[in-house]
């Protein structure tokens, strides 16, 4: 007995957003039947790479976002981003500045912090 793959829920999760892999785990289905159902649905996923989106995604590279922050803001996976960017992942050494850059402006907020704090009230 096969079970039967509830449409309406594929549906109604694709309205709010979720991917076909996100679709899948939570009903538990395989991500070609999320994808198959929804072709037969006529939905498609509101990710593709439009015009407007792959226009937004390079002005953030421009800006100097990592891969990883344009994945969770946009959604895109690392190997759309390589395919309609490629060359433009940063390297080892990109990364590991902005690291220390990070690290260094936590580090001048923390001091100020402390330093605006009154005698009294300073941890020992």
């Amino acid at each position: 007995m096969s079970a039967r793959i509830d449409r309406e829920a594929i549906a109604r999760l694709h309205q709010q957003g979720l991917t076909g892999r996100h679709i899948a785990a939570q009903l538990g289905y395989s991500e070609f039947a999320v994808s198959r159902i929804r072709k037969e649905l006529g939905v498609t996923p509101s990710n593709r790479m439009t015009p407007e989106r792959k226009a937004r995604i390079q002005l953030m590279l421009d800006d100097g976002w990592p891969w990883a922050e344009i994945t969770r803001t946009e959604g895109a996976s690392q190997d759309t981003l390589a395919h309609h960017f490629p060359g433009t992942q940063w390297t080892r050494q990109q990364a590991v500045e902005h690291g220390a850059v990070i690290r260094w402006n936590e580090n001048l907020v923390h001091h100020a912090n402390y330093a605006q704090t009154p005698r009294k009230n300073r941890a020992a």
